[in-house]
């Protein structure tokens, strides 16, 4: 799933989001373990590059390059062969451009436990079927139904439980989870917990439904219970 890197400045980088290891690891909720051996192995490494001075002052996952390893990740945790899955989104990539509502319309095909986009010239239904292999058609929407999400402001990094709470949006605080609708990010929250109460927070936030602060608040305690998963 090789991107090919974007040597950018710090203010567009932070237009596309702009994230590290760890923030890769704990919003997609994939050890980083199995980032880095993703990169190893050439499956998705970081596509932005941060120069300065003509310097590389940093490198970073986008906001999708982080898409993409959450959908790698959902497709994995269906059992579906991982280097299949990994040719499959990027033919996608490279046809569609990231991951949008778009691509729950892509026909793939899973025979036994590979998947394979719709591209005749790649491979042949008919070797399958000659090997007595069930071919099973089906949208890729159908694997990952996050795709099909209805409301254009949310994003399948953040899980459906949180989507009304909490935004994350890599033009908004450069791709940071915000309360939705909000510039606050999620963290800040938690961290002014060390000093204040619940109350106090909705206090200060009272122009911010008192929901929304509860769900932020447990959005990121949902992070940090997710923060070390079983390697994929």
């Amino acid at each position: 799933m090789s991107i090919e890197q974007s040597q950018l400045s710090r203010p567009v980088i932070e237009s596309q989001g702009f994230y590290s290891t760890s923030q890769v690891s704990r919003l997609a909720r994939i050890p980083t373990s199995t980032i880095y051996e993703w990169r190893r192995r050439g499956i998705i490494r970081p596509s932005l590059e941060l120069v300065e001075g003509g310097l590389l002052a940093d490198e970073g996952y986008s906001y999708s390059d982080l898409t993409l390893i959450r959908i790698i990740k959902a497709l994995r945790d269906r059992h579906l062969d991982f280097d299949s899955a990994a040719k499959a989104l990027r033919h996608l990539y490279e046809r569609l451009g990231p991951p949008d509502r778009g691509w729950a319309n892509e026909k793939v095909y899973v025979i036994g436990n590979r998947i394979y986009v719709d591209r005749p010239d790649e491979w042949q239904v008919t070797d399958a079927t000659e090997l007595g292999q069930k071919v099973m058609e089906m949208l890729f929407g159908d694997l990952f139904e996050e795709l099909r999400e209805g409301d254009e402001e949310a994003s399948i990094i953040v899980p459906p439980q949180f989507r009304k709470y909490v935004q994350v949006k890599p033009e908004v605080m450069g791709g940071e989870p915000v309360v939705r609708d909000t510039r606050i990010p999620t963290a800040t929250l938690v961290a002014l917990l060390a000093n204040h109460d619940i109350n106090e927070l909705k206090k200060l936030y009272r122009r911010i439904p008192p929901e929304k602060i509860e769900k932020a608040i447990e959005y990121e305690r949902y992070l940090d219970r997710e923060a070390a998963p079983t390697a994929a």
